[in-house]
């Protein structure tokens, strides 16, 4: 558990906090409310997983590690085990739910994510705002940080604030507010 980690367990911590977006802000206490789950996440039962883990790939993920654990970052890619989805999961006919994000907005969007999400962590803002700005989308797109530790625990005076921030856009025409999420996102709320 965080705190008192064997070797392996300081590998894990390492991995996944490259996966989260590095050392973001309240990072152990987000860790150790999903630590347990993320340690076995295609076995919490057969309702709760067996769909998500239909659609899981992880052929793209490139995994990192922090030097001095006893394995680098070539060696763990070229080792680890891949997940591909059955055939077909991932098709927009079959459900539109596990379809790759296009990117394509329609219509002014703000986002807001908590740092230490290990449940959906946070670089996943990165890679949605890399695919709305391939799609020419950009413009359309604001996102916040907000500190936190759990997954849709985010304070009604933020959510609040972000409701009237997007009301405000649709009737103006000016973007409100955002935070840059494309670099180092451990400096979040610090």
């Amino acid at each position: 558990m965080p705190g008192s980690y064997t070797a392996r367990g300081q590998q894990f911590d390492s991995v996944v906090k490259h996966l989260s977006g590095g050392d973001v802000a309240m990072r152990l206490a987000g860790l150790t409310r999903r630590y347990l789950a993320n340690l076995n996440p295609r076995d919490p039962g057969v309702l709760a997983a067996s769909e998500f883990a239909r659609h899981a790939d992880t052929r793209g993920v490139r995994y990192a590690i922090d030097p001095g654990l006893g394995v680098d970052d070539e060696t763990l890619n070229r080792a680890i085990r891949r997940v591909e989805p059955a055939p077909g999961a991932r098709s927009r006919e079959v459900n539109p739910v596990f379809a790759a994000f296009t990117g394509r907005l329609q219509a002014p969007l703000i986002t807001l994510h908590e740092t230490a999400d290990f449940r959906v962590p946070i670089v996943i803002e990165q890679s949605y705002r890399r695919r709305v700005e391939a799609a020419g989308a950009g413009k359309r797109l604001v996102q916040r940080a907000v500190v936190g530790a759990g997954h849709c625990g985010i304070d009604s005076g933020s959510r609040e604030r972000a409701f009237d921030d997007l009301l405000a856009w649709m009737e103006s025409g000016v973007a409100p507010r955002g935070d840059d999420l494309s670099g180092d996102l451990g400096r979040l709320g610090r």
